[in-house]
């Protein structure tokens, strides 16, 4: 796996059609192994009855690369550090890929979105996801009752405490194409190299 300094390196040099292909949508996780990734599909295709070679699963973050390439502010203010090590507190990301899912999901919330007295339903960050390709299950409507929102965090829950993993959380985020996650990744690289910029 790569260092944070080779990922810097790559980084200033705008190499991000390798890092994206080489490194951050490689199968292997430093700290997540490939039996475990094959669990994560597993569970997903049980859940959601799709075919396992349908199901794409990623690991990211620093679970993936042993450090994170974003900065974190928690509740309380405080910032954690680009490039901080995978710790005790970390959680797994994982980035799932899977066109007939997301469609499981979304209409659900569409369905919901159609019974709000208000159209266009004011979905809040949730749309604003949506648009770029992705859902973010921690924006799903609270309490709805949407059967396959609440499926993804069964899947998830159930993952999260699987000894396997640590008893970490593990998070995952529906993406509906692979082009949809490499967006959403290149702007995290992209990311990295403003702050290299402004460190220079």
């Amino acid at each position: 796996m790569i260092s944070v300094e080779e990922f810097r390196i790559k980084v200033r040099a705008n190499e991000f059609e390798a890092l994206l292909d080489e490194v951050l949508l490689a199968d292997e996780a430093l700290h997540v192994s490939i039996p475990n990734i094959r669990k994560i599909n597993s569970a997903l295709r049980a859940k959601y009855a799709v075919p396992t070679d349908k199901i794409y699963v990623r690991v990211v973050g620093s679970a993936k690369l042993g450090f994170s390439m974003v900065e974190k502010t928690l509740e309380e203010g405080q910032v954690l550090p680009r490039y901080r090590s995978f710790s005790a507190l970390s959680d797994i990301d994982i980035v799932v890929i899977c066109p007939e899912i997301f469609d499981f999901v979304w209409n659900d919330l569409s369905s919901h979105a159609h019974k709000s007295a208000r159209l266009p339903w004011n979905s809040g960050h949730l749309g604003d996801y949506l648009v770029c390709g992705w859902l973010r299950p921690d924006h799903f409507p609270r309490r709805a009752g949407l059967r396959r929102c609440d499926d993804w965090w069964d899947v998830f829950r159930n993952l999260s405490k699987d000894r396997t993993f640590g008893h970490r959380k593990v998070r995952g985020g529906l993406f509906h194409s692979v082009q949809h996650a490499r967006r959403y990744l290149m702007r995290a690289l992209k990311d990295c190299a403003r702050a290299e910029a402004l460190e220079a």
